[in-house]
């Protein structure tokens, strides 16, 4: 129930500051505007007092007004100083009254901007709870089929009821749903971090790629991998399970994605002065330029793994993309001299609502 109200509290606040700062845009454009307007008026104003000045500058002029029947107090013996005069009270009343119709239009920019705005993100937000929902529910759909295929192959496959010229057959249909299983998994994970639906929890990073190394320890053995790992603490809050996607991307990225006998380097810290913690994987692999490493960032876009690696649903990093932006943080690579990928990840230590 704690949760639940948290989530309320942060999604208010995120609606509160997306909803001010339409509304400042909406009463700043007026308001800019405006003030481009008034100047551009009070300039055309002059210019024309000034085109017809001779007109009311004549000879033995004098003021017909009594000083208190007048603001300004004009001097009778030059006409020049009394049009001076003139021109001032009319350019200063015109720029008090347009700097009042000015402010209150600006106010009611802001009203109506307010109302627009909000009317805006109600939308939005109906629209994104539906996809969530519509998201969700098909990822429930297509795991439970999958989920009794799974069980339909390996139940006999174990059991050795599979006659020998179909397990090769079996085993290879075990292997689509597993990509399957994954494919599913990642576009439910990208959904839900384009969305920015989190759970937040404190987590440490290091625990969660120790969690991401035992996970894919079979693998690691498989090619005889070495692993680096530099393991100092990462505190964060977020989406613990989101978190663990990331990290578990990025280390099945740097496994699948090496050549026999490479090595994998991971390391977490964290930076007290940004508060900030860091992580770094690192792999050794082909030789990759900058245009190869900006497309890996790409939906689909599948790398080549090593001979014998499981072939991955072209989702990994465009899910560690997408969790880093939906926690504010950043996600970078670059090619490594020599050949392979470093993958970059900084993410806040606490939440905005913190």
């Amino acid at each position: 129930m704690k949760a639940v109200v948290r989530r309320a509290r942060i999604a208010a606040r995120r609606r509160l500051s997306l909803r001010n700062r339409l509304t400042l845009l909406y009463s700043g454009a007026m308001l800019l505007t405006g003030g481009v307007l008034l100047g551009l008026n009070w300039f055309y104003i002059r210019e024309v007092l000034g085109k017809y000045a001779g007109i009311l500058m004549l000879p033995g002029v004098r003021s017909t007004r009594s000083p208190a029947s007048s603001d300004v107090s004009a001097p009778s013996s030059e006409p020049r100083q009394i049009f001076a005069s003139f021109e001032t009270a009319v350019l200063g009343d015109l720029l008090l009254r347009s700097a009042v119709v000015l402010v209150v239009l600006t106010v009611c920019a802001a009203f109506l901007g307010r109302r627009l705005a909000g009317r805006s993100i109600e939308r939005l937000e109906t629209a994104h709870a539906a996809q969530r929902a519509f998201t969700a529910q098909a990822s429930h759909e297509l795991r439970t089929p999958l989920t009794l295929q799974r069980t339909a192959l390996e139940v006999p496959l174990a059991q050795g009821r599979v006659p020998a010229e179909l397990q090769q057959a079996v085993r290879q249909a075990l292997a689509a749903t597993t990509r399957s299983e994954e494919l599913i998994d990642s576009l439910f994970a990208l959904a839900k971090g384009e969305n920015g639906t989190l759970d937040l929890t404190g987590t440490d990073l290091s625990r969660l790629v120790a969690v991401a190394l035992s996970d894919t320890s079979e693998e690691i053995e498989a090619h005889a991998l070495r692993i680096r790992t530099e393991l100092d603490p990462a505190p964060t809050e977020g989406d613990a399970a989101l978190l663990a996607q990331l990290v578990g991307n990025l280390v099945i990225n740097a496994v699948r994605h090496n050549v026999p006998y490479g090595e994998v380097s991971v390391r977490t810290g964290h930076d007290r002065s940004t508060g900030r913690s860091h992580l770094t994987v690192s792999n050794t692999g082909a030789v990759l330029d900058e245009a190869d490493t900006a497309g890996l960032f790409t939906p689909f876009r599948r790398g080549t793994p090593q001979p014998g690696a499981p072939r991955g649903s072209g989702l990994g990093l465009s899910v560690v993309t997408a969790v880093a932006a939906a926690h504010r943080g950043t996600a970078q690579a670059r090619p490594r001299r020599g050949g392979g990928l470093e993958v970059f990840v900084s993410l806040p230590d606490r939440s905005a609502s913190a």
